[in-house]
């Protein structure tokens, strides 16, 4: 006759295993600007002007001075923008107000008082 033996473990709930070096994904938490990556330029050239094996290192910092000074300049113009429209409305709204006479008292002239 056979007999087998079991044994008890404890059942393990919600366990996953822990994800590899391979397996995780580093994303910065922040954005970086182009002032850290140009640091890092600098960094790394003096590892290519040693060791040419870090060259792909070098040339990914490279596009990536770029394609940061291209975001920058695109959200700087667009926050330019923003600020004139707001201006501008600004404007039309305090001009609208002078000449209401509806408008609060201060915006009010003082012959129409």
């Amino acid at each position: 006759m056979l007999c087998t033996i079991q044994t008890r473990r404890p059942m393990l709930f919600r366990m996953t295993p822990l994800p590899g070096p391979s397996q995780q994904k580093i994303r910065p938490t922040q954005s970086v600007d182009s002032a850290r990556i140009e640091a890092a330029l600098l960094k790394v050239a003096v590892l290519v002007a040693e060791d040419p094996d870090f060259a792909p290192i070098f040339e990914r910092l490279e596009a990536e001075l770029v394609a940061a000074v291209k975001e920058e300049s695109r959200m700087s113009e667009a926050q330019r923008r923003a600020r004139a429209l707001l201006a501008q409305k600004a404007i039309r709204a305090t001009s609208s107000a002078t000449c209401s006479k509806d408008a609060p008292l201060p915006y009010r002239s003082r012959s129409n008082r």
